[in-house]
C-alpha cells in the first residue's frame, strides 16, 4: 500500500525533478545548470536542476531552488489512490473528495472530503460484510516540515474537521484520521530515504539545513532546499561530476 505521506516526500524532493525558476538565496553562485537525470522513488526523469553555493566558516552550503507547480498535481492523485486502496471487506472502507494542496507560511497544507465506513463479517470474520457506521466530513489537515539534526523531518500542525456527519459511537471520524496521520508520519520520519540530502550530496556528507515553501502572486509554488557540509578538497568537483555522469538519486 502506497503511505499517505509518501505524496508529502513527493512534495519534498520535486526540487529534485522540475526545472527552476526562482533566484536562489542571497550570497549564493550558481555552479549547477543541466539537464540531469533522476530517479525519485522508481520515477526516472530528466530534469533541468540549478545548484547554488556559498563557502563560509569552514563550510560549504548548496541551495536547490525548484518551481514545483505541476508536480502538485500528481501527488494529489497519490493521495487520492493512498485512499482508495484503504479498502477492507471487513473493517475500515475509504472514500475521498478532490484534494487541495497549498504551501502557506512554509507549510503543506491539504484538505480532503471523506467518508470512512465500518463493515463487520460477523463475530468469527466469515459472514457476509454488513455496514455497521458510516462517518463523512472534510479534514483539514497542515504539516510542517523542518530540519533537526540534519535531517529532515514533518510533524503534524493544524487538523480540523467540518461538515461531519454520522455517529461516532462505532467510528469516530477525528480518532480514526489522527492515527493514520500520526502513523504515516513516524514511518516517513524514520526513513532514510525522506530524511538525508540526496545522492550525491550524501556521499559527501551534506545534510539539510533548511528548506521552505512559497506560493507567487501568480500562484507558482517554489521550494528551496539548503544543504550543509564541512569543507572538504576535491568534494564540488567529485559532487559535479557525478551530477553529469550518474545524476541524482533519492
Amino acid at each position: 500500500m502506497r503511505s499517505l505521506f509518501h505524496f508529502l516526500t513527493l512534495l519534498v524532493f520535486s526540487a529534485l525533478v522540475t526545472p527552476a525558476s526562482a533566484q536562489a538565496p542571497a550570497g549564493y553562485d550558481k555552479i549547477y545548470d543541466a539537464p540531469t537525470q533522476v530517479n525519485l522513488g522508481g520515477r526516472p526523469v530528466v530534469a533541468d536542476i540549478e545548484f547554488h553555493q556559498r563557502t563560509s566558516s569552514g563550510k560549504t552550503q548548496l541551495a536547490l531552488v525548484t518551481d514545483v507547480t505541476k508536480f502538485v498535481v500528481e501527488t494529489e492523485n497519490d493521495l487520492k489512490n493512498w485512499i482508495a486502496n484503504r479498502r477492507n471487506d471487513c473493517g475500515e472502507r475509504w472514500k475521498s473528495g478532490e484534494p487541495r494542496i497549498s504551501f502557506p507560511d512554509n507549510a503543506i497544507r491539504f484538505a480532503i472530503y471523506l467518508e470512512i465506513e465500518y463493515w463487520s463479517c460477523g463475530w468469527n470474520g466469515k459472514g457476509t460484510p454488513g455496514r455497521m457506521a458510516q462517518e463523512t466530513g472534510t479534514v483539514d489537515v497542515t504539516l510542517i516540515p523542518y530540519v533537526e539534526n540534519g535531517k529532515l523531518q514533518a510533524r503534524l500542525g493544524a487538523f480540523t474537521l467540518s461538515e461531519q456527519t454520522g455517529i461516532s459511537k462505532y467510528l469516530p471520524l477525528e480518532f480514526i484520521v489522527r492515527r493514520a496521520l500520526e502513523q504515516e508520519l513516524n514511518k516517513l520520519n524514520e526513513n532514510p530515504k525522506f530524511y538525508r540530502a540526496p545522492q550525491p550530496l550524501f556521499d559527501e556528507n551534506f545534510v539539510y539545513e533548511g528548506i521552505t515553501a512559497a506560493e507567487t502572486e501568480d500562484d507558482r509554488i517554489i521550494i528551496t532546499a539548503r544543504y550543509a557540509a564541512a569543507r572538504s578538497p576535491g568534494a564540488m568537483d567529485r559532487i559535479l561530476a557525478r551530477l553529469r555522469t550518474q545524476g541524482i538519486t533519492q
